[in-house]
């Protein structure tokens, strides 16, 4: 990355990182179902530390996941200092992509199920299944509540919001 990638205290920029393994992520998708895939969900970014202008990355993107449409990609990245090479695990980063038919018509496909050989992609694919039903559950939580919000009066939002600050 370089100096018009930095932030204001001469990092590289979070978007830039959020671009950067977006993309990654839909090489990984891409390559796995054999065909067009879109981003559907960011389900998590975490930036462990921050990656300075001129380091290497070394980003590594596996699929951990596919439902029948769907695939969860977990993204790393370490930052390398050139000079020394010393290495620092800056980011891990969660997507979940849908492989399409086609951009045109915009129809999901099915991917091809995911074969867990190691202990490690085990691991992987049973916390991946663990995001995801907890995903599910928060947005069905998320829309049965919006359903609710335009019958709910001033003093019944006060009283969830007095409650969701003690």
């Amino acid at each position: 990355m370089n100096a018009t990638d930095a932030n204001h205290f001469g990092n590289v920029h979070g978007g830039q990182v959020m671009k950067l393994v977006d993309e990654i992520a839909y090489v990984c998708a891409a390559r796995y179902c054999a065909g067009v895939a879109v981003t559907a969900a960011v389900d998590r970014i975490d930036f462990h530390e921050p990656i300075h202008v001129g380091e290497l990355l070394h980003i590594t993107a596996r699929v951990v996941y596919v439902g029948r449409t769907s695939m969860e990609i977990e993204i790393t990245l370490h930052a390398e200092e050139v000079t020394t090479g010393s290495q620092r695990h800056t980011n891990t980063c969660h997507f979940t992509f849908v492989a399409l038919e086609n951009v045109q018509n915009g129809r999901p496909r099915a991917v091809p199920r995911l074969i867990c050989r190691t202990r490690d992609d085990k691991a992987r694919y049973i916390q991946a299944k663990m995001r995801r039903e907890r995903g599910l559950e928060y947005r069905k939580e998320r829309d049965a509540f919006l359903s609710q919000f335009a019958t709910l009066t001033d003093t019944e939002l006060d009283q969830l919001l007095s409650e969701s600050q003690a």
